[in-house]
């Protein structure tokens, strides 16, 4: 091979790099492991201490090393599935601490000068403290929730949005934080925890109850109402299309006295209508029947020929035309402001239906959407919490 293949068959220097601090980061949690007291029952395997307490809430540890990097590498694997930009979380935290001084400086402990402070912090396998954890907070706007064993649990509030997401980290030994996951997560994913304080959701669960009951009764009330109302109208009107009557109800707004009025004016246009085709009908049955004088092989046509059927043909059309025009039923003025009347309430019936119609599907469309935002995260149920 030669000096210009082997140079290109070299992994590049951020690789090498990458490499080097997996190696040490494995060696590190070797050496610590070791080192660690079980005494406390903190370890990872064992049935109690702060591994069963998570265990009751769905969640595990995911260990990282304890190189002096374990926070960065705690708080990155909870953004990205992994802790391998610890580096750049830490120098990114430093420069906000240097940018906002006046936050920092005051919780600088062991009378450090604040530069040499964030000099030191900004060291790799320098061991971070609270201050870091507030700093990495604002600075990603996130909020950070700390698992301790028989301890509340820690929110330290980078934002105050609501939907802010959450890193959960645990920290132990007192020198020591790994990330904490649900129990089943292997992957190198976001964790996407949320913590759900029960207190408070039992009390919203009781609201919800009480609101579900309020809202029954009331649907009760009102179905009692309207039927009430459709009875009033049956016996003053006589109808008993007990539809049309909720109909004519909801476009006059559950005025009975105007529900009344309208089916009274339906059934008189209705009766109009009626008697004028029954005169109508009584009309054709008294014509005349048509007479088969000038038919093809009547007495006209052998007599007169083809010639008098052309000349009555014409006389015949005048007279149907003329009989057509009396039989046509006459509709008034009153009529037609009545007619126009309901198809004006049939469109304002159909305008409203579309209305809850979209209504109803934007709703569903609502539900559903906030119910893909909430698969998106788990939530960990806890019972009291000390907010910073």
């Amino acid at each position: 091979m030669s000096r210009k293949q082997a140079v290109k068959a070299r992994p590049g220097k951020a690789e090498a790099e990458r490499r080097r601090d997996e190696r040490s980061a494995r060696r590190a949690q070797a050496r610590e492991r070791r080192n660690r007291p079980q005494a406390e029952g903190e370890g990872v395997g064992t049935a109690g201490g702060l591994a069963g307490q998570l265990q009751g809430l769905g969640l595990r540890l995911r260990e990282v090393p304890g190189d002096g990097n374990c926070l960065f590498r705690a708080l990155g694997d909870q953004l990205e599935g992994h802790s391998r930009n610890h580096l750049k979380y830490r120098q990114e935290t430093v420069d906000y601490m240097i940018k906002q001084r006046e936050d920092f400086e005051p919780f600088v402990e062991d009378d450090v000068p604040f530069e040499k402070h964030v000099s030191n912090l900004a060291q790799p396998g320098t061991f971070a403290g609270n201050d870091a954890i507030v700093a990495f907070a604002r600075n990603n706007q996130v909020n950070v929730v700390i698992h301790q064993l028989n301890a509340r649990l820690w929110q330290i509030r980078g934002t105050d949005k609501s939907n802010a997401q959450e890193l959960h980290i645990a920290y132990r030994y007192g020198e020591h934080y790994d990330s904490v996951r649900k129990i089943n997560d292997n992957s190198e994913t976001p964790a996407r925890l949320q913590t759900e304080m029960l207190c408070k959701n039992e009390s919203n669960k009781k609201e919800n109850l009480q609101l579900k009951k309020a809202e029954e009764e009331s649907e009760e009330e009102i179905q009692d109402e309207i039927e009430d109302a459709v009875q009033k109208v049956r016996n003053a009107t006589g109808c008993l299309d007990s539809d049309l009557i909720v109909q004519v109800l909801q476009s006059e707004n559950y005025s009975i006295e105007s529900a009344i009025f309208a089916i009274l004016q339906m059934n008189e246009v209705q009766r109009l209508h009626d008697e004028e085709a029954h005169e109508s009908q009584a009309n054709q049955q008294k014509s005349p029947p048509q007479s088969t004088l000038w038919k093809e092989n009547g007495s006209g046509a052998r007599i007169f020929g083809t010639q008098g059927i052309a000349n009555k043909a014409p006389t015949s059309l005048a007279e149907e035309n003329q009989s057509s025009k009396k039989q046509a039923p006459k509709v008034s003025n009153k009529q037609k402001k009545e007619q126009q009347r309901q198809e004006k309430k049939r469109r304002q019936e159909d305008r409203h239906r579309q209305k809850v119609l979209a209504s109803k599907s934007n709703n569903v469309d609502n539900n559903k959407s906030r119910a893909d935002s909430e698969t998106q995260v788990t939530l960990v149920k806890t019972v009291a919490a000390l907010n910073i």
